[in-house]
């Protein structure tokens, strides 16, 4: 008698945790369906938020409000290559946008190609403006010029942007307030 209560008493034990266990199947297939459909909506996320910092970031251009500039640019920002006598943080920034500002004014335009590829968003921009201040030695002609110019903004853990390599056409700028 005590060698089957020896078994008995462990089975009953088992038997009870097995049967106190949740049995529930899991649907494997919505499982991953699941997991994909919060994977692109967190990219989506992501990328509308960065999307809404470039507009920010452009816009600067446009309305001349430097007051989002905080918002949307690391303490440690860096703009690769500055300009002639700008440094390349934030304060160099500022100095070129405003120096933009003097130069051209009745911007109309925006980026025309954005392409966001994880932390990076790679701009394409084409704006119009008036030549209404001194660029390039050249004193204001009041043409109506096109800029077309190409970004690559990195963006930090926090979502700002922390450095911008950029690339200006100058020569058409020159080219176009230049020519008679």
């Amino acid at each position: 008698m005590k060698n089957k209560l020896t078994y008995f008493c462990p089975i009953l034990v088992l038997m009870i945790l097995f049967s106190s266990c949740d049995t529930k199947k899991i649907d494997i297939e919505k499982e991953r369906q699941n997991a994909v459909e919060e994977y692109v909506t967190k990219m989506e996320s992501d990328r509308q938020q960065k999307l809404d910092v470039i507009n920010k970031f452009y816009g600067v251009f446009a309305t001349g409000d430097m007051s989002v500039l905080p918002d949307i640019l690391a303490k440690n920002y860096t703009q690769f290559p500055s300009d002639p006598g700008q440094t390349p943080d934030i304060d160099g920034f500022i100095k070129h946008a405003q120096e933009f500002g003097n130069m051209f004014s009745d911007l109309k335009g925006k980026p025309t190609h954005i392409l966001v590829d994880k932390d990076l968003v790679h701009v394409r921009s084409e704006l119009k403006v008036t030549h209404s201040g001194n660029a390039f030695g050249i004193p204001k002609t009041g043409k109506r010029i096109n800029v077309v110019a190409f970004d690559t903004h990195h963006f930090n853990e926090e979502g700002k942007i922390d450095k911008t390599w950029h690339l200006e056409d100058f020569w058409g700028i020159y080219s176009q307030i230049n020519s008679k």
